[in-house]
């Protein structure tokens, strides 16, 4: 494990992508999304993504530039078209048309189809959130998790982030997604060469396993039984159903299936100051955060956390002292970077 600068990560990210034929406008707003997910510590979403991405680009399952047209458009909604574009570009039209619209008329539902991995949900949500908003990001994703009573994968582990302003200037934002861990854990799990915790997944035989290799081969388990089953079910509905594009078992799998995902995205407004003036909604998140952190903790616990507080800790120790980037994840940028003609900004970086 290397602690790296993310200032230097984040340019070699980009450089990378603009050099794979990516616009620079797309690629910075890519390399940001990967990085900001590092700081948060959730590496998941991070930088071993990137070659995960550039291999789909490589075999033409994603387009180089994003094109994104309107399909329907009202004061409120919108459907929005990736037309097989980067998740992250058509997410940043989508949260930017949901707060002009909110803005304007008090909230706004704006849909995404045709689209690709978008990143981590909480990231767009605290967009939101940071234009004094009410803020919810939602996707639908490759179907690797069984339905509760199933023994078949029907379902994405398809993630929800809710978040509001707070009187500090940090969102207060849930991020999670509704499989036991994100698949994108076991996934970087066997990147590493690491085993996985019981309860995550099974393998194809449906049996329980603390490989991810055979996890990666069978199905995730949902969080909490028919909770976590009903709820990825809902945001299926809202994400692919509803927007046009693919849901369920119809969308091809992120690594298995040579297919364009065609996966959607649904993105949320509501401004606070159609409820109430925002200076007194923070005043009041203000009283629940202290509620809450300042509550007795349950035994063997030091601290009781508001939703992102981990993240926001894990975010500013990063900051200051570097993205951890495991050796493994490394290599992967070293051989990107040589590909990609710029290996003196991955010289640069570990030095």
């Amino acid at each position: 494990m290397k602690r790296i600068d993310s200032g230097l990560l984040e340019n070699l990210v980009k450089q990378i992508l603009t050099r794979a034929g990516v616009s620079k406008n797309e690629s910075a707003i890519i390399a940001e999304s990967l990085v900001h997910a590092e700081l948060s510590g959730c590496p998941s979403h991070g930088i071993s993504k990137l070659s995960d991405y550039l291999k789909r680009l490589d075999e033409n399952l994603i387009e180089k530039t994003t094109t994104i047209t309107t399909v329907r458009d009202t004061f409120t909604t919108a459907v929005l078209d990736a037309n097989n574009g980067w998740g992250q570009v058509a997410s940043q039209r989508a949260v930017d048309l949901a707060i002009e619209k909110a803005r304007n008329y008090g909230s706004a539902w704006i849909s995404v189809r045709n689209s690709n991995h978008n990143g981590r949900c909480g990231y767009w949500a605290s967009k939101i959130a940071n234009a004094g908003m009410v803020g919810i990001a939602m996707t639908n994703t490759s179907p690797v998790m069984v339905a509760y009573g199933s023994s078949e994968s029907t379902l994405g582990t398809n993630p929800i982030a809710i978040s509001v302003p707070s009187s500090s200037g940090n969102p207060i934002s849930l991020d999670m997604s509704t499989s036991h861990q994100a698949r994108g854990k076991i996934t970087l799990a066997h990147k590493k060469g690491e085993s996985i915790p019981k309860g995550w997944a099974v393998d194809a035989q449906g049996l329980p396993t603390t490989d991810p290799s055979d996890a990666l081969a069978g199905s995730l388990l949902p969080m909490g039984g028919h909770k976590g089953s009903g709820l990825a079910i809902m945001i299926d509905i809202l994400s692919g159903v509803m927007s046009g594009a693919l849901f369920g078992s119809h969308i091809p799998r992120f690594y298995d299936d040579a297919l364009p995902q065609q996966i959607g995205h649904l993105f949320v407004a509501m401004d606070i100051s159609t409820m109430m003036p925002l200076d007194e909604f923070t005043d009041r998140i203000s009283q629940k955060e202290k509620e809450t952190r300042n509550s007795k903790p349950a035994p063997g616990r030091e601290q009781v956390y508001m939703p992102g507080d981990l993240e926001q800790k894990k975010y500013m120790e990063n900051r200051k002292a570097g993205v951890p980037i495991p050796e493994e994840i490394l290599l992967e940028l070293k051989h990107l970077a040589a590909k990609n003609q710029v290996a003196h900004l991955y010289k640069e970086l570990i030095n």
